[in-house]
């Protein structure tokens, strides 16, 4: 029958009892301020009357339970208000931003156009006024929007984010007109028509102007189309990289991996970039190769994005396996885009074949025939692989001794 229950501000340590969720009665329940460590239990989800629920300052990993999320009854909320600051936008790396159900007023900070990186903003029911914000249709990489509830006005966007009507939420503002055609929202009204201007009566003079003018509009709608289509999919291969089941590493990982892409870590350089040694500490050590892209070179973009889908679906022991693949934004708000390895720690072919040798390590560095001959057989194989058996035929145009590398047990890949 427990109604609130309060243990902030002490030294209690451990984990929270999933037998909490037995309280289906609890209201309020206060543990800021401890050592609590652990996941969140999603048994809190059984206790249907809390409305206020706080967790903060403790040490919990992991993710907030969907369980706990559902809960209708959690009414208890920040209610915060004023303008937003504008230092918001010096985040330049900041990818989710959610400010939902607080009091929040004022234009959205025109520094906002620097969140270059943002992939989901959430800013309804608040207390916004005036036009939707052009700029938020810049950005390439969001792929979620919600105004929903506020006070905004006047004709909502068209392009970028505002062309899904899947990827963004604008109802409860009430004055909004034009936009998307889905939207199904009044036109927006248009200036009179200036009543001293001419009128054109000519039946021929009309259609002369108006076909060309129809014709021109047709094309623009069609390279209008084709070019969000090419932005959508491109975005949505950048974003999901190389597919769900890959990791997420951010740029500031990669960047503390390879010691600030450091050039005591370089260990090659190609057409569109450069590979970097790196320790990667997730939940091991784990040494890493990672190809970045130059993307001032042109197709240099092209070229990551059919790296992404090439590799995402080929298998084989004698390739390199794919770690995963980073596209974000780095700390001075550039573009950044990367290929993430395995990384083979007895080096190339051609390292073993034709170095300089020192007495030290010459026995090291000799390949009998029968490792040659299996080497061989490795490359051919990851050839055959590559050209008769993947879903989409792959035809590798730089097979030379450098471009194979070999493992431990000097597996060719």
């Amino acid at each position: 029958m427990l109604q609130e229950l309060y243990l902030y501000r002490n030294k209690i340590s451990g984990k929270i009892p999933t037998s909490f969720g037995n309280m289906s009665k609890l209201s309020l329940l206060s543990l800021y301020h401890n050592i609590l460590e652990g996941s969140i239990p999603g048994s809190l989800g059984n206790c249907i009357n809390l409305q206020g629920l706080d967790l903060s300052y403790n040490r919990f990993t992991g993710t907030i339970p969907e369980q706990i999320v559902a809960l209708p009854s959690l009414t208890i909320e920040n209610q915060l208000s004023g303008n937003i600051p504008s230092t918001l936008g010096d985040c330049l790396v900041l990818e989710f931003l959610y400010m939902e159900g607080n009091h929040f007023e004022g234009t959205i900070p025109p520094s906002f156009k620097q969140l270059r990186g943002i992939q989901e903003l959430g800013l309804s029911n608040n207390n916004f006024p005036g036009k939707i914000p052009s700029f938020l249709g810049d950005f390439s990489l969001i792929q979620y929007l919600n105004l929903s509830y506020n006070k905004f006005e006047g004709e909502v966007p068209s392009k970028g984010v505002f062309s899904n009507i899947s990827a963004f939420s604008i109802g409860g503002n009430n004055k909004l007109c034009g936009g998307n055609k889905a939207l199904q929202l009044p036109a927006c009204p248009t200036k009179s028509p200036n009543k001293q201007g001419k009128h054109f009566s000519n039946r021929v003079l009309i259609i002369a102007i108006s076909v060309p003018v129809c014709i021109i509009l047709l094309l623009a709608c069609i390279c209008a189309t084709l070019y969000w289509n090419r932005r959508r999919k491109e975005r949505t291969t950048s974003t999901s990289s190389l597919g769900n089941q890959y990791p997420n590493i951010s740029y500031a990982e990669l960047l503390q991996a390879t010691e600030g892409f450091s050039s005591r870590n370089l260990i090659g350089e190609g057409s569109y970039g450069s590979v970097y040694k790196g320790i990667l500490n997730c939940d091991v050590a784990r040494a890493i190769a990672v190809k970045v892209l130059n993307l001032q070179v042109r197709g240099a973009s092209k070229s990551f994005l059919a790296e992404c889908e090439a590799l995402k679906n080929i298998r084989h022991r004698n390739l390199v396996k794919v770690v995963t693949a980073c596209s974000s934004i780095d700390f001075k708000g550039n573009e950044f885009k990367a290929l993430v390895f395995e990384y083979i720690s007895n080096g190339s072919l051609e390292s073993w074949l034709h170095s300089s040798r020192s007495s030290n390590n010459e026995d090291s560095r000799n390949l009998n025939l029968v490792q040659r001959l299996n080497i061989a057989v490795d490359a051919a194989s990851a050839l055959d692989y590559l050209h008769n058996h993947c879903e989409t035929p792959i035809i590798h145009c730089d097979l030379k001794l450098s471009n194979v590398l070999l493992d431990d047990d000097l597996l060719a890949v």
